[in-house]
């Protein structure tokens, strides 16, 4: 989902899974999203991830239980990838080392402009994170990619690519809530 250069291959594998029930492509994808070798050895990111994602904040659920009784609603905002993701979420629940966050408001009082940038439809980074974040900045100023994709920054928008330039090579931050497409 991060890159969209895949997408037609993602979509062509997920058509041949349901309609006919052959899972190959799925698989290409999964071993080069998991970095997956020749040899069937796999890099380190995803331990990586795990191990900065579990020590950031404590786990969302706590127990098989606890899963269980939010599938309903996880499965009713995603049919299809639903249940996957809530029993993801128990990943950091048996993380040998405590999380060394909680989750709590950053201000940033006193700071210069800071452009928080949102896509509208991130697969990876909701938008309404970045809607969050912009307003509890004291001086955060929204800038909203109205596209596909993770991230927006160098990507084909002049809009979003010339109101962060300026931001980083003159300090002059966008005005709170532009929006580009």
């Amino acid at each position: 989902m991060y890159d969209e250069a895949a997408w037609q291959q993602l979509r062509e594998a997920l058509t041949s899974a349901m309609k006919e029930k052959d899972g190959a492509g799925l698989l290409v994808l999964s071993d080069s999203y998991y970095e997956r070798d020749a040899d069937g050895g796999y890099s380190n990111l995803m331990f990586a991830n795990a191990a900065v994602n579990c020590l950031d904040l404590p786990p969302a659920f706590s127990s098989p239980e606890e899963v269980r009784s939010a599938l309903p609603e996880f499965e009713k905002a995603s049919p299809v990838f639903g249940e996957g993701l809530a029993w993801a979420s128990l990943n950091c629940s048996y993380w040998p080392v405590r999380a060394t966050g909680e989750p709590h408001r950053i201000t940033a009082e006193g700071a210069a402009p800071i452009v928080v940038v949102g896509t509208t439809r991130d697969p990876a980074t909701p938008y309404r994170w970045a809607e969050a974040l912009a307003r509890q900045l004291s001086s955060g100023r929204l800038l909203t990619y109205d596209g596909d994709g993770h991230t927006a920054y160098g990507r084909g928008s002049s809009c979003i690519d010339s109101a962060i330039n300026a931001y980083l090579l003159r300090g002059t931050a966008p005005k709170d809530g532009k929006r580009c497409s």
